[in-house]
């Protein structure tokens, strides 16, 4: 089955698989935040990766709903962000700007994958995707520190990850819709 199949056959289910779909993505997204690597006011976490191969499986309107849900989740206390953590504080907080490129680049690349052909240019949009989010993550961060320090400690840090989980995420997606 091809990411396009497989999205399609996402879009053409009921609503209670599609729901299913959607708590598969929120838990996820949760377990990618178990990985963590506390850098500074943002940590490195997988949640990237899990975010791109579910837009590349089920695409963006699914993955957007996704990450819509499980920002929900997290806002109303429950333990689905980086290292469990939860509340409306930590989706205000430095992170908030990531959040919304999370869910903008769900959406974007949902909806480009299946004119992706091959693991190369699946990469390519999804380190685009990364792009999606960490440019807003450093806009997000402008409101608290100056622009090179949101750079530094919001963008820098984060370039080798988003190269590696893009791949990951490509390869990923392409094995899983064979």
């Amino acid at each position: 089955m091809t990411a396009a199949a497989s999205r399609r056959s996402s879009q053409g289910h009921a609503l209670p698989v599609q729901a299913a779909i959607v708590v598969a993505g929120v838990v996820a997204m949760a377990a990618a935040g178990r990985f963590s690597i506390p850098i500074g006011p943002v940590p490195i976490t997988l949640q990237t990766y899990a975010l791109f191969v579910l837009a590349g499986l089920f695409g963006g309107r699914l993955a957007l709903v996704i990450v819509a849900a499980w920002l929900a989740c997290g806002a109303f206390g429950l333990p689905v962000l980086a290292d469990g953590a939860a509340g409306w504080r930590v989706i205000w907080g430095y992170s908030a700007g990531f959040f919304v490129g999370m869910a903008a680049a769900a959406y974007v690349c949902g909806q480009a994958a299946p004119k992706a052909k091959g693991w190369i240019a699946l990469t390519a949009l999804f380190v685009a995707g990364h792009a999606i989010v960490l440019a807003v993550g450093w806009g997000g961060l402008l409101a608290t520190m100056s622009p090179r320090a949101a750079f530094d400690s919001g963008v820098l840090p984060f370039l080798p990850g988003a190269a590696a989980k893009s791949l990951a995420a490509a390869l990923t997606v392409r094995l899983v819709s064979r």
